[in-house]
């Protein structure tokens, strides 16, 4: 779990506020996003546990957002990330709605 502490200390340092999980149960275990500075971040498959899906997601976060003032959030050109998108930019002061049909959970750190 270190992740998540390291975003949240990030985070701290930076003055934005605490990172926003949202964990979703899916038949075969857990995805999660996370949002930091109104940028959402992805794990990048199902994991078999809440805690492994949120690390993920966390980790993802924290290797972009280290370098936030360098590539704006982004991967740089160039880099190698497995097609995967992260960063996903997020209007200020929307919220995720959850639909109790749709079986996800919302977490809060």
């Amino acid at each position: 779990m270190y992740y998540v502490l390291y975003l949240a200390n990030l985070c701290r340092r930076r003055h934005w506020s605490e990172p926003s999980y949202e964990v979703y149960k899916h038949s075969t275990g857990y995805t999660c996003v996370v949002r930091v500075n109104n940028r959402e971040y992805k794990s990048d498959k199902v994991y078999k546990t809440e805690i492994m899906a949120r690390e993920n997601a966390a980790m993802s976060a924290y290797l972009i957002c280290r370098n936030f003032s360098v590539n704006d959030g982004m991967y740089p050109a160039g880099v190698d990330h497995g097609g995967v998108l992260q960063g996903i930019p997020v209007a200020i002061g929307t919220g995720r709605r959850v639909a109790s049909s749709s079986g996800a959970s919302q977490h809060h750190a």
